[in-house]
């Protein structure tokens, strides 16, 4: 069995001449040497795959599918893609599961390799025969990075109207920005901010909490349940600060006022622990290890 040298990728973009996740984790493959070979579906238009005389002329080894949410178009074309070529090894993301997770059952068993953020998704699949391998959110840090800059706002979020939004806006007034941003205008902001503010609205790992601690900013974010393994990534109280409720959450923001060493601490911790750990390169470095040993190709 050969060394692996050249996947295909198939994944959706709004525009594909800017940064995206997907993009970000083509240029990390390249990065280990690995050509990379982009099947990219606009807005409105289908999925594209690559052909069998295509995946033959050029030695595909691995076929990977970014896909969020329930597509029946693309199911079929997938099935066709495996019917064709058995030898390449089918990977498949499944989006933000796991609120996604209902519409993954058919993706997720025709795969060779399926991926999920959420740990409790990864033992669900599994139990059912899948190959499910927990591959959680990361930094790109193409995007993401600490500009070392002095933080004016205490608190921010790019989480929308969610849940203690409103209250925090009260609270905190003008010291609490919650702000929609694309692209770089994250990096812009978030290094603006001493608090990144998230809220689990499904009870899974954001990916903001790596976003932020990827630009240097001190989060806190509600509890989740232990399963989901993030307090195994982030401590609390060392690399980050978890509430319980409205009332824990007041409480918490009393201390970090009174603490500013207590908030560059958590901030320093989980920014050395991100882009130690939890970048596009650390995930397509997991990923190329779950091929290698996983692959059923033969040179």
């Amino acid at each position: 069995m050969r060394k692996l040298k050249n996947i295909s990728f198939s994944y959706n973009s709004f525009d594909k001449n800017k940064w995206s996740t997907p993009k970000g984790i083509t240029s990390s493959f390249e990065s280990f040497g690995i050509n990379v070979f982009e099947f990219i579906c606009q807005k409105n238009e289908k999925f594209r795959f690559p052909s069998k005389s295509f995946i033959e002329k050029n030695l595909i080894d691995a076929h990977l599918i970014f896909h969020s949410g329930y597509s029946r178009d693309l199911e079929i074309k997938i099935q066709d893609f495996k019917n064709q070529n058995p030898k390449v090894l089918l990977i498949i993301e499944l989006g933000d599961e796991p609120q996604t997770r209902n519409c993954n059952f058919l993706k997720a068993s025709l795969a060779d390799i399926c991926l999920t953020p959420d740990a409790d998704c990864a033992e669900y699949w599994n139990k059912k025969g899948i190959n499910c391998k927990w591959w959680t959110h990361w930094a790109d840090t193409s995007i993401f990075y600490d500009l070392k800059k002095k933080r004016k706002t205490f608190m921010g979020t790019t989480m929308g109207k969610r849940k203690y939004s409103f209250f925090l806006k009260m609270l905190l007034g003008k010291n609490f920005i919650n702000k929609f941003c694309i692209g770089e205008e994250n990096t812009y902001f978030y290094n603006s901010l001493k608090i990144g503010f998230q809220y689990s609205k499904f009870e899974e790992i954001t990916r903001r909490i790596f976003e932020a601690s990827a630009c240097g900013c001190c989060v806190i974010t509600n509890r989740i349940p232990e399963s989901k393994k993030l307090s195994s990534i982030f401590v609390h109280n060392e690399s980050i600060i978890y509430f319980d409720n409205i009332f824990s959450l007041l409480i918490e923001i009393l201390k970090i006022i009174f603490n500013p060493k207590k908030v560059k601490m958590i901030s320093n911790n989980a920014n050395f622990i991100v882009m130690k750990n939890h970048t596009q390169l650390s995930r397509v470095n997991q990923l190329i290890g779950f091929i290698e040993s996983d692959r059923k190709f033969i040179s």
